[in-house]
């Protein structure tokens, strides 16, 4: 039987790269790519800011026919610099309704939102495929109580999540949908001096019951 955590290839920073068998690659937030595989099927860009949008690792990641849900500022880029046909690019906004691609994703924008990240600015994604559902939460502080397999939460401490070892447990306790796994993320490598915020937080947070993975690359 699956498991919901099978097609989740590569996490690094921002960036999670799904391969789901018999179906779609997805990437959310491509980020320091090793290879330019050029098979993503759709390509989601939280926010505009360098480490999630890199214009780079997209140029490595997009092949032909890649869709693409991103801002305003990402979508012009791609148009202008990319040369990408406007009909494969679907804007994040906070009255977008649920986004379905011809790959077989569905994604729902959700508010993401800091000091750092204001609302509007950014976005988390909940994205629904292979029989599963993978809420991508992006940089910010507050987390939408929604239903999912896999919860991805960024626990830096220094841009997003401050007290991470507080805000994360106390949010995650008192959601009424409780996420099936949680998947620290952005942290370690590209941000110094936080490569042990995953390992404390899924201690902490195996304590209160709650199964965690880690998962991600420096």
């Amino acid at each position: 039987m699956m498991d919901a955590l099978d097609c989740v290839d590569l996490v690094r920073h921002g960036m999670v790269r799904f391969r789901v068998p018999g179906g779609p690659v997805v990437y959310t937030d491509p980020f320091q790519l090793e290879k330019a595989p050029h098979d993503a099927d759709l390509i989601v860009v939280t926010h505009s800011h360098s480490d999630h949008f890199s214009p780079d690792d997209l140029r490595k990641a997009a092949g032909p026919d890649t869709c693409f849900a991103v801002t305003a500022p990402v979508a012009d880029w791609l148009t202008g610099e990319m040369g990408v046909n406007p009909a494969y690019i679907s804007l994040l906004t906070p009255a977008a309704p649920d986004l379905v691609f011809e790959c077989g994703v569905v994604l729902t924008p959700l508010a993401a939102e800091n000091k750092n990240h204001p609302l509007g600015f950014g976005f988390g994604a909940l994205l629904e495929m292979g029989g599963f559902s993978y809420y991508v939460a992006g940089d910010t502080d507050v987390l939408s109580d929604v239903a999912c397999d896999v919860l991805f939460v960024p626990c830096d401490g220094l841009y997003n999540m401050l007290h991470y070892m507080d805000q994360i447990p106390d949010q995650l306790a008192a959601m009424d949908h409780k996420p099936g796994v949680v998947v620290p993320y952005h942290y370690a490598g590209y941000m110094e001096g936080t490569d042990q915020n995953g390992p404390r937080l899924a201690e902490k947070l195996k304590g209160m019951g709650f199964k965690v993975k880690l998962l991600c690359r420096p």
